[in-house]
């Protein structure tokens, strides 16, 4: 190793340098930095102008390195006296190995080396060291050299596809030799092969750089949007409105309720960004043609060149298109077999956007895709972390994805290849992690059991149909990585599924103890029963609960207000019930298909729905798509109390029930988005619905009142009674016979019939589903037990009563609840157990309301602490950087909003466990305000964030998509206070003395003057929200002046001046053609002072209430005021 006529002091010297160099190597120093010595370049080694001697001498003697020149010696027969050297080396790099790194040997092979290492002793041998770890060294060796094997021999197996022919070709002639054709023709395979390997990776990178390009371009639609928008950088002013369509957000909120709606989103230059996308492609096919061209004519210049010097010169891999093919040769752009081998296809690209880096598919399957009336087919795509459900792709029978445009469907269901769409849609990709996942059930469509529909945390949904039964191994996958579905055995839920009236006991319970309202208990049947919002032929059915539309006020305790809930639809007179049961008389039973039913159609079907919603998008397309257009005005719903007669008595074809939207939703009541619907016979234009007199022509105050008669004493004693109509055991049989309650065959489970051999008779069976509907999953075979009883509030200390029942009982106590020595209060929060006070720029981060978040601090920061031991344990100063903070709010432990001098409303990532704050992020900016922002409010049920400014208005966001809603105009100076209604979804606004009161879209539905002197502003403000049906429901405000007030919600009729001048909508203003029009207000129901209530006289410098709160059972009010006190009131 070092040259023959060295000294020894030469020798050891060069034997230390080469010790250096191998321990590096061994111990890989450096390599975390890239210093290592494999990714340094020679020259670096040593100082400049200075080379290594050991690289000198090895390059010397033309050796690569020692061990091969050492091999050179022993092959050559030359004299192997090197052998000390080598020995005396491996001595070295052992002895360095062990004074090093001993701890970590003995630590790797559990075992100690008997030796110990000082500076006095000498250089250990490997003598020296116990025999008993050379053994385990030897197994430990012998045991890596084995999986090395095992790795090289994959390795192999997978290069030996790639040159196995010339292999088992030049194996099976056995010479040792071939003639330069055959070297050729084999090279030339070799070639193609290599060809098609750096093919498909040119191509897969192409694909990845078009899918990052298209990703950039929906990113700058999506910058576009937001600087164009309402509010925006150039977008119009305070208080201007777009005109913009609104539509029902897909997201489910609690009792699977769909409440959130959502403004479309503008486009404004789509067109351009589509030209941007296509001039951007064309620059870059042109670029790639210029390369190719390039390449070609190296290639051409290099053929000619080897034409002259003969065949001297061979070129491996010349170009990836080395004679591209004619046009004849090249399949369509829009055939079958070009999808899977072209690059060029941009629906591919959908999907590796949604594909995380890295992220591997495990499992693909093919599915149906069903939402609302829209099928289209899919497939289903399991990756690492993530569930990816791709819209308008299929499977190739080789597994491949291929999209829908280029691809033949893989649905070899005649009937389902019909359903879906003719028009094939743009290709879209929606991915959920695994653990955004809350539930997935076994579903049916079209009566078989083939589907299984996935709920989200955020609460959206996917209806999901799976080809050849595939939904049970679906759903074992499922189990498999959902979190929240681990530990579920697909035999015992499948189990489960068929025994729904066992184990709902617990649900059943409930509702009969008063636990449970009456429309939660209806949902959760539909949704045992498979009725889901995504498939429109399964739709969640409720009932007809009110007989009287026609009155001015309902009296709810007259059961002739009712509808009889014992009998259906068609049997609510005694005159239409008969001529049923003779429809039923008159036709003959036989074993075939007779149309022996009291009724043939049904009560909930698709266009039942869609005619129902048809005033909300996506709805009003819906019912085109299944009209070929909107019907006659006449024959449209335009009238509750046409609709009710309809269904009763007078068409014998109308039996229809309700849809769960009757009672929580009143948009769908509005023709909020002016769609042209028609005009009646005597010119006036379908509008608004045609609301009944004890609704005032409010379309809130119609569902308020339609919902607390589905809740009232009588609904609540018969509700049972319809229950066994359309889940019990009165479905059908005898005893649906003898309720009138039959329908035609083709509407119940009959796996005989929908699995005939006929396909005539077959695609009849599911036509006449898909048409008319079909029955619910029969839950209970026998008598549904009724309600035992209702609790009433005072009759127990769980359900006391509420203090805005007497409020002209309230009383306070003389000493304050709670005091707080630092400042005012900002904060109360009613827990199970405890109630919490909180000084002011101080927040308790829900939950598990331990968590204390602190703001308002010289240098902008803020601090994160525990309630209890009052210390915190971080400060972040990642608020510094947008201006003071003036103003917080959480919807939940992960999320924090801020807002203040920026104008900026700031939405923040968070990970807290264990009192340590281990991440705070920025996650979104939100930009409208142009001043400071004063107040935040959340709503984490409407997924809705309001944020108020001096700019004299609020902004109403998206809490999940952050991203702009509508604003709140018209406010005569800045807003102090927030509030929205967890139930109803209404928004309270104070400016000054003014309350105004909003609905989520925007609509201001009534606002009122509190000011009773100069300093009666209002700083807090909360709603009462016991029952969302209870019109004995206040609003409560805290003033400047020290009095709490509280207001109601009230209807006042006032006379108008005269008739209408132009022909009025059915709906819109028809409560104006008697001369009378309602108007909702908000009457002062009662003020509370605690000076006045303890000495009977008013104070006029008490401090002002600056925090409201309502205990968890509503029977107790909390103020908090400006001392830092906190004061309750109680009915006596």
């Amino acid at each position: 190793f070092c040259p023959d006529d060295a000294t020894l002091e030469q020798k050891k010297r060069y034997q230390s340098e080469l010790v250096e160099h191998i321990m590096n190597i061994v111990l890989m120093l450096g390599n975390e930095d890239d210093t290592h010595l494999s990714s340094r370049d020679r020259e670096s080694q040593r100082p400049e102008g200075q080379i290594s001697t050991l690289m000198e001498n090895v390059n010397r003697k033309n050796s690569s390195s020692p061990a091969l020149a050492y091999s050179q010696k022993v092959s050559n027969g030359e004299d192997t006296r090197d052998d000390k050297e080598l020995v005396s080396l491996v001595e070295a790099c052992w002895s360095k190995v062990i004074s090093e790194r001993q701890h970590m040997l003995e630590e790797s092979y559990k075992i100690e080396m008997s030796v110990s290492r000082t500076a006095d002793v000498k250089p250990v041998s490997m003598a020296d060291v116990s025999p008993l770890w050379e053994e385990m060294a030897h197994k430990t060796w012998a045991l890596y050299t084995e999986s090395e094997m095992k790795k090289v021999a994959s390795r192999s197996q997978i290069m030996l596809e790639v040159i196995t022919s010339a292999l088992r070709s030049a194996l099976g002639r056995g010479q040792e030799s071939m003639k330069a054709e055959e070297f050729l023709s084999h090279m030339e395979s070799h070639r193609q092969r290599g060809h098609s390997v750096f093919e498909n990776m040119r191509t897969n990178h192409l694909q990845l750089q078009a899918a990052e390009w298209e990703g950039a371009n929906s990113q700058w639609l999506r910058v576009e949007a937001e600087l164009l928008r309402e509010r925006a950088v150039f977008g119009p002013g305070p208080g201007v409105l777009l005109s913009q369509d609104w539509v029902q957000d897909a997201a489910e909120g609690p009792n699977r309720t769909k409440s959130r709606i959502r403004r479309k989103a503008l486009r404004h230059s789509k067109s351009m960004l589509g030209m941007l996308c296509l001039r951007s492609e064309e620059s870059i096919n042109k670029a790639e043609d210029d390369a190719e061209l390039k390449v070609l004519c190296e290639v051409s210049g290099e053929v000619k060149a080897d034409e002259e010097g003969g065949p001297s010169t061979l070129t491996f891999f010349p170009v990836l298109n080395e004679t591209p093919s004619t046009t004849e040769d090249q399949p369509s752009p829009f055939s079958p077999e070009s999808c899977s081998h072209t690059q060029d296809c941009p629906d591919i690209r959908v999907i590796l956007q949604e594909l995380h880096p890295g992220e591997k598919v495990k499992a693909k399957m093919c599915v149906v895709m069903v939402s609302s009336l829209r099928v289209a087919e899919g497939v289903l795509l399991f990756g690492d972390k993530s569930l990816l459900l791709c819209e308008g792709f299929t499977l190739s029978p080789t597994g491949d994805v291929c999209c829908r445009r280029h691809h033949p469907s893989s649905v070899r269901d005649s009937f389902i290849s019909t359903m879906l769409n003719k028009e094939l849609p743009s290709a879209t990709c929606r991915s959920w992690l695994y653990e955004d996942i809350k539930e997935a059930r076994f579903m049916r469509f079209l009566l078989e059991d083939n589907a299984i529909e996935i709920f989200m945390k955020n609460g959206h949904s996917a209806f999901l149909v799976f080809l050849n039964k595939d939904h049970v191994s679906a759903y074992k996958r499922l189990s498999l990585v959902v979190p929240a579905l681990k530990g579920r055995a697909v035999a015992e839920v499948m189990a489960n599924a068929k025994k729904t009236a066992v184990l709902e006991k617990t649900a059943l319970v409930k509702w009969q103890k008063g636990e449970m309202s009456n429309f939660e208990y209806l949902m959760h049947l539909n949704t045992i029963a498979g009725r889901t919002y995504n498939d429109l032929m399964q739709y969640p059915v409720f009932p007809w609960v009110l007989a009287d539309y026609q009155s001015e006020m309902l009296d709810l305790s007259n059961p002739a207000t009712f509808r009889d809930l014992s009998k259906p639809m068609g049997a609510q007179t005694e005159k239409r019930k008969q001529m049923f049961i003779q429809r039923y008389e008159d036709v003959e039973d036989n074993e075939d298909l007779s149309a022996r039913c009291h009724y043939c159609t049904h009560y909930s079907s698709a266009i039942i729905v869609a005619s129902f919603l048809v005033r909300m998008e996506p709805f009003s397309q819906t019912f085109q798509m299944l009209q070929g257009g909107f019907d006659i005005p006449e024959r449209m719903f335009y009238s509750i109390k046409k609709e009710w007669e309809s269904a009763s008595k007078d068409n014998m074809g109308d039996v229809r029930e309700l849809i769960p939207e009757f009672f929580y939703l009143s948009d769908f009541l509005l023709n909020s988005n002016n769609i042209p619907l028609g005009c009646m016979e005597d010119g006036t234009p379908l509008g608004d619905v045609e609301l009944p007199p004890w609704a005032k022509g409010d379309p809130q105050e119609f569902i308020r009142v339609h919902r607390e008669a589905l809740e009232s004493d009588y609904v609540s004693s018969n509700l049972h009674l319809w229950i066994d109509l359309i889940f019990g055991f009165k479905q059908e049989g005898q005893a649906a016979v003898e309720s009138v309650n039959t329908f035609h065959p083709y509407f119940y489970v009959q796996k005989g019939r929908i699995d005939a051999r006929d396909p005539a008779l077959k695609t009849t069976i599911l036509g006449y589903l898909s048409n008319f509907g079909q029955i619910p999953k029969q839950l209970f075979t026998k008598p549904h037990p009724p309600r035992s009883g209702f609790r009433k509030e005072g009759s127990s200390p769980s359900s006391p009563v509420p203090f805005f029942f007497k409020l002209d009982k309230l009383k306070t106590t003389a000493q304050p609840f709670r005091e707080l020595s630092r400042g005012p209060v900002g904060q109360i929060v009613c827990l199970e157990k405890e109630v919490v006070v909180l000084e002011e720029n101080q927040l308790l981060l829900w939950p598990p309301f331990g968590c204390l978040f602190s703001w308002g601090f010289p240098d902008n920061s803020c601090a994160f602490g525990n309630y209890t031991t009052e210390k915190n344990f971080a400060v972040s100063e990642s608020l510094c950087d947008w201006g003071e903070t003036l103003c917080a709010t959480s919807p939940n432990l992960t999320t924090l909003i801020t807002a203040g001098t920026s104008t900026v409303v700031c939405v923040w990532d968070l990970v807290i466990s264990k009192d340590k704050l281990t991440h705070m992020k920025l996650r979104q900016p939100l930009y409208g305000h142009t001043d400071t922002v004063t107040c935040l409010a959340v709503s984490e049920v409407h997924s809705l964030i309001v944020s108020g400014s001096h700019d004299l208005t609020c902004i109403l966001w998206d809490l999940e998509e952050l991203n702009y809603i509508t604003q709140l105009a018209g406010h005569t100076t800045s807003i102090s206070a927030l509030a929205v209604n967890e139930l109803t979804g209404e928004i309270a606004s104070c400016a000054g003395p003014l309350l105004y009161l909003w609905t989520m879209k925007g609509q201001l539905l009534t606002c009122t003057d509190t000011s009773c002197g100069p300093q009666a502003d209002i700083l807090c403000v909360s709603f009462t929200q016991r029952h969302e049906w209870d019109a004995r429901n206040v609003i409560v405000t805290g003033c400047a002046d020290g009095i709490v007030r509280i207001w109601r919600t009230e209807y006042t009729r006032t006379q108008l001046p005269g008739p209408p001048e132009e022909p009025l909508s059915p709906g819109q203003d028809r409560r104006e053609r008697h001369g009378n029009s309602w108007r909702r207000r908000l009457m002062l129901c009662q003020e509370l002072s605690r000076g006045q209530a303890t000495s009977q006289r008013r104070y006029k410098n008490n401090p002002a209430i600056t925090a409201l709160a309502m205990s968890r059972t509503h029977a107790t009010l909390l103020a908090g005021d400006a001392w830092g006190r906190v004061f309750t009131w109680v009915c006596e």
